[in-house]
């Protein structure tokens, strides 16, 4: 045989030789990947599940300390000071742990029985910690009714034309779902 061809055919070979090592050492690195993900996932369920579970009570306390620390900013944009704060526990996130509602009413600075401002703080409990995920902040005023069938419902109200400021006389239901960090 040639030597020209006998190159020919041993570079071939070689050619293919190393496309086949090409294609192994691929196959390697994505195992690779697929282990080092798998391991990342075994870890953060090992934290969990050597973190202890809260109770719904330290879901609360939780939630009020983060509150308390976002209140300041609440109260310079509204001028006011607290007048009222109440914290309620239900299923809105539909995973069956009790997440956390803060109620709460805002008057003047100055003086004054006006309310300035109401709102609702949404806490989602995920069994080991609370974070918030939104907020109810309506130019209307409002009373926190109930947490079920994962909506939280409120109530509305309104004046009508001859009622005092200390009473309003309207009262409507209203559903709020929630769907990520947005209130509807």
């Amino acid at each position: 045989m040639n030597i020209n061809i006998k190159i020919s055919i041993i570079s071939f070979f070689l050619a293919l030789v190393s496309c086949n090592t090409s294609n192994k050492e691929k196959e390697l690195e994505i195992r690779e990947k697929e282990l080092l993900l798998k391991e990342k996932e075994l870890s953060i369920k090992e934290n969990q599940i050597s973190r202890p579970k809260i109770s719904t009570n330290d879901a609360v306390r939780l939630a009020e300390k983060q509150f308390k620390n976002y209140l300041p900013k609440i109260l310079k944009s509204h001028d006011a000071i607290l007048d009222g704060q109440e914290s309620y526990t239900g299923d809105f996130t539909g995973d069956g742990i009790e997440d956390v509602v803060i109620y709460f009413s805002l008057v003047p600075r100055d003086g004054g029985n006006a309310i300035v401002g109401q709102g609702l703080t949404l806490y989602q409990n995920n069994g080991y910690d609370v974070k918030v995920i939104g907020g109810y902040d309506p130019d209307t005023l409002f009373r926190f009714d109930k947490i079920s069938n994962g909506n939280i419902y409120v109530e509305k109200l309104e004046y009508a034309e001859n009622d005092g400021h200390c009473c309003p006389s309207i009262i409507t239901e209203h559903r709020l779902t929630i769907s990520g960090s947005k209130v509807y």
